[in-house]
């Protein structure tokens, strides 16, 4: 870090510099950061995937005139991949010991998860962080590696140590939480992902593949017109939702297309894509839903219309006799 860096720090207090500090040394590692709004998880800028820099001189300025905000690490251009084993909430049906168990459970026939740099959430999870394979194009997913296990790489971050959460009460749509800061459990350089961890996610979404076969949009006789007026619709319903309504329209929204893909109209995991675009768009927004509450929602949805197909609509007119 150079000299002026360090004199633009001065004037801020010493927990703040602290903190900056830390950011900036992981800029300097090659991590992409991006800010964050103060005490929350949501990104402070628009476009923050690619606005996220390793230029210390931009990320001095802006943490400088903005000392309370948090810093997100983007894994795609930082070339890190993350596991994120979380803590069952209070009153959840989550297993014992949460994502962290779940995790050791899976490790335990390849010898244990390695030591690698892992910080610890205010719920009291784990971050732990690992280079990316060469090549590998691992995206982000939710509760597919295991129970409380969500993973962070292209597309995806996750905030850095030194960040803080404000308090959130509980409300009858959303878990509240209390608050904290994300702290370095062990700083450990990243080590190459274990080769397992890929393969499980592989091995779990070939298990989990329910419903009817996987077809394209107006399969099996359905009406290509009617499937695009529901695929429209639904997500219509998912971007048009107000504040506060979000989880409830995205679980609205997945449940119908969920039960178009079980009927055969179109695939699953093209449903799964779509609303996971359109709850992005929400997500990066000024709502006070993150993107992982979205994607439970979206799960939940596909899974319970996945167990109520919908029928194909009768075709009017088709048999009538023509009058003489």
């Amino acid at each position: 870090m150079t000299t002026t860096t360090a004199l633009a720090l001065t004037g801020l207090p010493a927990h703040q510099r602290a903190r900056i500090t830390g950011w900036l040394l992981l800029a300097e590692r090659g991590w992409h950061l991006f800010p964050v709004r103060a005490g929350d998880k949501r990104p402070a800028i628009r476009e923050w995937q690619h606005r996220a820099t390793t230029d210390l001189d931009r990320l001095t300025r802006y943490f400088v005139e903005h000392p309370a905000a948090n810093a997100g690490i983007a894994c795609g251009p930082s070339e890190l991949y993350v596991i994120d084993a979380d803590t069952a909430k209070p009153g959840s049906d989550g297993p014992p010991g949460g994502g962290i168990a779940a995790l050791a459970e899976l490790a335990a026939p390849h010898g244990g998860l390695p030591a690698t740099w892992t910080v610890c959430t205010p719920s009291g999870g784990r971050h732990h962080t690992f280079e990316r394979p060469a090549g590998a194009e691992l995206g982000n997913t939710a509760r597919a590696l295991g129970p409380l296990l969500d993973t962070r790489g292209a597309g995806g971050y996750v905030l850095a140590p030194g960040c803080w959460l404000a308090p959130i009460p509980a409300r009858r749509d959303r878990p509240g939480h209390p608050g904290g800061s994300y702290e370095l459990l062990d700083d450990t350089d990243p080590v190459p992902l274990p080769i397992w961890i890929p393969e499980a996610l592989t091995e779990r979404r070939a298990m989990t593949v329910s419903a009817a076969p996987e077809r394209s949009s107006g399969a099996g006789g359905w009406s290509q017109r009617y499937v695009e007026h529901v695929k429209g619709q639904e997500l219509r319903r998912v971007l048009s939702a107000g504040r506060g309504k979000h989880n409830e329209a995205v679980f609205t929204a997945a449940r119908a297309l969920g039960q178009l893909a079980a009927g055969g109209a179109l695939a699953m995991g093209e449903a799964e894509v779509l609303l996971t675009r359109a709850a992005a768009g929400i997500a990066a927004s000024s709502c006070d839903c993150t993107m992982r509450e979205l994607v439970a929602s979206i799960r939940s949805g596909l899974d319970y219309g996945a167990r109520r197909p919908r029928r194909q609509p009768q075709l009017e007119n088709t048999g009538r006799r023509r009058s003489a």
